[in-house]
């Protein structure tokens, strides 16, 4: 943004003669240079090539240098030629600050020296696009004024905000004439409605800045018809929500009347309008054209969440009209992949009989299927026992192998049936073996 000119910058003074007073006793001071001059001003820099002013001022009887100063007091030396009156020149550049600069001559002569200064601008260049809709409209009603405002900075356009823009009108026949006022905002948009009642053209005028030349838009005419008889439009969008890359459709119908008596029109363009949310402006996306009761439809698919627009312009005598729905747009979410099934094989609690306190040993394989049965290695399984009447209890838990396998064992202490069970995890349902009973003797 066009904000690098500080207070201080601002408060440097653009003209004037600042005199260096020599000590006392030495050598009086001569004449302050004269005849100032800095051509263009402004100097507009509307390029990457920049734009190149020419100095000139006339020393007297003293010897002549020069300097400029931006706004923000970076002193930049001049070569200067000639003499007593020199000349130099620079070519300013988007890298040079734009706004208030000065031109600063000294002559110098035995020693002592005494400057002027002359103040010149320094802007970059701005552009005005501007759009008055819709172009015919009945009489008392109401445009809309809408643009944007840009500044060229390097080898691009930027937007330009905060920045005061004049509404002009000409009637026809007559001349331009300043409106109102409106402000741009941060994305150097503005964007007003306005009562008319005169055919005419509309633009909009920017009168520059500290640091940029003024602009004007193109000119848009809007004409001013007698009010028409009055339309009306339904409408609806469906289905709502809507999935992403559906099919939406677009359906409603066009009438023209007044109080309780409504007849369809038939032949009638409607224009299907599209502003997702969060969006500055309407996006044309097709037409439809109304049957014999009135009736239109249109089938489009669905991309983003917001606003649908059906908008008939009118027609001779018959003013235009319009109806909005919004629908919502959902991504439904991927279904998840298919658990695997398990399987635990080959489970065998041994030895049996075992004698009471020795160790019982388990072994078996769990397996998952992949298109085939398949070991399912590096998971967990837990052992789990119970007596002839009690309830299944957690032992110990154990893991496979990279093949599956698995094997571990405890003390035994009591006659039952023992078994394995895998659990599952997120890509594999759970599973259990077959029991195995094991007598214990003492």
């Amino acid at each position: 943004m066009l904000k690098r000119i500080s207070a201080v910058a601002v408060a440097l003074a653009l003209g004037g003669v600042a005199l260096v007073a020599a000590p006392a006793g030495a050598t009086a001071a001569p004449a302050a240079p004269t005849a100032l001059q800095a051509s263009p001003d402004p100097v507009v820099v509307n390029d990457g090539a920049g734009k190149t002013a020419t100095f000139g001022f006339s020393a007297g009887e003293g010897t002549g240098t020069a300097r400029l100063v931006d706004p923000l007091g970076k002193s930049v030396p001049l070569t200067v030629s000639g003499g007593p009156n020199y000349t130099a020149s620079y070519t300013f550049k988007f890298s040079d600050e734009p706004g208030a600069w000065k031109l600063v001559a000294t002559a110098t002569k035995d020693g002592a020296s005494s400057e002027s200064s002359k103040g010149f601008s320094v802007h970059w260049i701005t552009d005005l696009d501007f759009s008055a809709t819709p172009d015919a409209v009945d009489r008392g009603g109401k445009v809309w004024l809408s643009g944007a405002l840009t500044y060229k900075e390097g080898g691009s356009w930027k937007a330009y905000d905060k920045q005061a823009v004049q509404i002009a009108f000409k009637p026809v026949g007559g001349s331009y004439s300043q409106v109102r006022t409106v402000t741009t905002d941060s994305r150097g948009r503005f964007r007003v409605d306005q009562q008319v009642d005169r055919s005419g053209w509309w633009r909009a005028e920017y009168a520059g800045s500290a640091e940029t030349e003024g602009s004007v838009s193109d000119s848009d005419r809007v004409d001013v018809r007698e009010r028409a008889r009055a339309s009306r439009l339904s409408f609806d969008a469906s289905p709502e929500p809507v999935n992403a890359g559906g099919t939406l459709r677009l359906r409603g119908k066009v009438e023209a009347g007044s109080w309780s008596i409504w007849d369809p029109i038939r032949g009638a363009k409607v224009n299907l309008l599209f502003k997702a949310d969060g969006a500055y402006s309407w996006r044309y996306v097709t037409s439809a054209w109304t049957g014999r009761d009135g009736r239109f439809a249109a089938d489009v698919t669905a991309n983003a969440s917001g606003w649908w627009r059906a908008e008939y312009a009118g027609g001779k005598g018959l003013g235009g009209s319009h109806a909005d729905d919004h629908v919502d747009v959902v991504r439904p979410q991927p279904e998840p992949p298919a658990s695997l099934d398990t399987r635990v094989i080959s489970f065998n609690a041994y030895p049996e009989p075992v004698k009471y306190g020795k160790y019982l040993a388990f072994k078996g394989k769990l397996q998952a299927w992949d298109g085939g049965w398949t070991g399912y290695g590096h998971q967990k399984v837990t052992v789990w026992f119970k007596t002839k009447y009690g309830s299944w209890k957690y032992v110990k838990s154990t893991w496979t192998n990279g093949s599956g396998k698995f094997w571990t064992k405890t003390k035994a202490s009591k006659s039952g049936y023992w078994k394995v069970v895998f659990a599952g995890n997120d890509e594999a349902d759970g599973s259990s073996s077959a029991r195995d009973w094991v007598r214990v003797k003492r």
